[in-house]
């Protein structure tokens, strides 16, 4: 009896699950220890946006097409493996917590192309709001010697999408 009792609620207590998980496109800034004291300051870090997508409503409350995606890309000026960067938006707002305030390095899956992708809540709806600011990259050595910084404008006229 307490079986078919716990099958009822069990149930009556359902509902659709959200589910959806993106990896970080970055991680936090670990150099190699054989890279330690070679007191190499990092050349100025030259970045591109590869791609901004835009959250959209797909219809499905699983899937993560409400994510938002911005995809950068640095040339192979400084090392991958011992190379980190400080990143700070200098002109215009977004999302304060899409930007880390760390020390980060490309994640070991997007190191291959010296690639980071930063993700946000887009929003499901289909109409988005523009994007536009300028990020200040710091390129950083495993002793912690600075580059210059180079600054990426990075913006999307939003609108619709999906």
């Amino acid at each position: 009896m307490r079986f078919y009792f716990l099958v009822l609620v069990l149930f009556s207590c359902s509902f659709n699950a959200i589910s959806c998980s993106i990896a970080p496109g970055y991680q936090e800034f670990f150099p190699k220890p054989y890279y330690r004291n070679k007191n190499i300051t990092p050349s100025l870090p030259v970045a591109k946006v590869v791609s901004i997508t835009r959250g959209h409503n797909d219809g499905n409350g699983g899937s993560c097409s409400d994510a938002g995606i911005i995809k950068i890309q640095f040339d192979k000026v400084n090392s991958v493996a011992n190379t980190g960067y400080k990143l700070k938006i200098v002109k215009g707002k977004f999302e304060e917590s899409v930007i880390p305030t760390k020390e980060i390095m490309p994640s070991t899956f997007t190191s291959i192309d010296n690639s980071m992708f930063f993700v946000w809540l887009d929003g499901g709806d289909n109409t988005q709001s523009p994007i536009d600011f300028t990020l200040e990259i710091v390129a950083i050595s495993p002793e912690g010697l600075e580059s210059e910084p180079f600054y990426l404008q990075i913006s999307d006229s939003g609108g619709k999408s999906g």
